[in-house]
């Protein structure tokens, strides 16, 4: 769950830096003593008692090197604990405050992480989906050349597709109910915000299919062909024809009846 890509060295550092044990500590530890305390609970995956540590330091030593450190190391922390709104505060905070570019990237990094994270499952509300793909891209942008960046794509991709299923199966709702003109709207958002996912061609021929239902014939045979052009090897393609024929038929009839 959490990225170790950056963690390590920052850990190691910690190692280097602050290798006494607890028992040669003061009754105050200075900053980095406590540090290196918040460091032992976290190597040990004892995390709230790590984020107390760290808070000390935030509280009593803010000006310290340490500071950002500890703020990192406590975002970092509630991530683990599955807190992730918590974490995405302080990995916020870590951003705002102008901290060195190495712990800042991580920092863009783990918010993103944890929008993805309380992503939810395609039936329930995706806001958190939604800002996930903001966090996520921003991520991104800033840091095109970032180790974890092609993850991170792939990562938004994921979520995209999780948006187009759930625009798409509230479409087939709505198709299931009889209700075209419900499902021909959710449909076509479909082919028109999520035009490169999975889901594109299923929603096109869905499109057709409503338009069919709803009697606007042309329409159909239009969509129809359009989809033919986008989706030559789609396996609706054979669904499609059919409809586009019915379409045809349909409206030479009602010309005929004129």
């Amino acid at each position: 769950m959490t990225s170790f890509f950056r963690i390590v060295p920052l850990l190691c550092t910690a190692a280097v830096l602050f290798a006494c044990s607890s028992s040669d500590l003061p009754d105050n530890p200075t900053a980095e003593q406590q540090f290196r305390l918040g460091m032992e609970e976290f190597q040990d995956e004892n995390y709230q008692e790590a984020i107390q540590h760290f808070e000390v330091i935030r509280l009593q030593y803010p000006g310290s090197s340490v500071a950002d450190s500890a703020r990192y190391f406590t975002a970092l922390s509630r991530f683990q604990r599955e807190e992730y709104l918590l974490a995405s505060y302080e990995f916020n905070q870590i951003i705002q405050s102008g901290a060195s570019r190495e712990l800042m990237a991580d920092s863009y990094y783990q918010f993103a992480q944890c929008y993805y994270e309380l992503s939810p499952k395609v039936d329930l509300d995706q806001s958190y989906t939604m800002r996930a793909i903001d966090a996520l891209q921003n991520f991104v942008e800033a840091y095109p050349k970032h180790p974890k960046a092609q993850d991170v794509e792939q990562q938004v991709l994921e979520l995209v597709n999780r948006l187009a299923e759930k625009e798409y199966n509230t479409a087939i709702l709505y198709e299931k109910l009889e209700v075209p003109e419900s499902a021909l709207i959710y449909f076509s958002g479909v082919v028109d915000r999520y035009y490169s996912t999975e889901y594109a061609d299923d929603a096109m021929a869905g499109k057709v299919r409503s338009l069919l239902a709803m009697k606007r014939y042309a329409d159909a045979i239009a969509s129809g062909k359009e989809f033919m052009e986008k989706y030559p090897s789609s396996e609706y393609r054979g669904e499609v024809e059919s409809n586009m024929a019915a379409a045809s038929d349909r409206l030479r009839q009602s010309s005929e009846l004129r």
